[in-house]
């Protein structure tokens, strides 16, 4: 098999003889021929299948949740966890938001969860706590009608009397 010769000539570069491209100008105008020839469009891509059951679906907004899934990758069983986000109308999985939990490790995750949760109910107690034992203002008894709504009245002065911006 022969290998192509190239050459440049100026600004312009020859293979075997033939004009191949001559400028950067030439270069834009086939690239716009080749954008109004009505070239096929990329596919659409279609979204990943999960790996395993689903164990959990737990919503965080109306384009994203989270997924719990018990998965296998080499015949070795791991939880995975993975927030998965709403777009072009499909379910895609965020590369850099998930972690996997391998079976090893699961008595030990679920133990932390359990401590979370013991945390979570304890602050939970302690606000309904603090809102209990937190004084409440008294309520106004007087009935709208009469409650007074204009400034307090002013005060007559004489002339000479006072004068904000005198000296001394």
């Amino acid at each position: 098999m022969l290998g192509l010769i190239q050459m440049w000539v100026g600004d312009h570069i020859m293979e075997r003889g033939k004009l191949i491209m001559s400028s950067s100008d030439e270069l834009r105008n086939r690239a716009e021929q080749l954008r109004q020839a009505n070239l096929p469009f990329r596919s659409t891509a279609t979204a990943p299948v999960e790996n395993g059951p689903r164990v959990a679906t737990i919503a965080r907004s109306a384009d994203e949740e989270m997924r719990v899934n018990w998965s296998e990758f080499e015949c070795r069983s791991f939880v995975q966890i993975r927030i998965w986000k709403h777009r072009s109308g499909q379910w895609w999985p965020d590369v850099k938001r998930g972690l996997c939990v391998r079976i090893r490790e699961l008595p030990s995750f679920a133990a932390a969860i359990a401590d979370c949760l013991d945390l979570m109910e304890a602050q939970r107690r302690e606000r309904q706590e603090n809102q209990a034992n937190r004084p409440v203002p008294p309520r106004e008894t007087t009935p709208i009608a009469e409650r007074r709504t204009d400034p307090l009245p002013l005060q007559a002065h004489e002339p000479g009397e006072f004068d904000e911006f005198a000296t001394g």
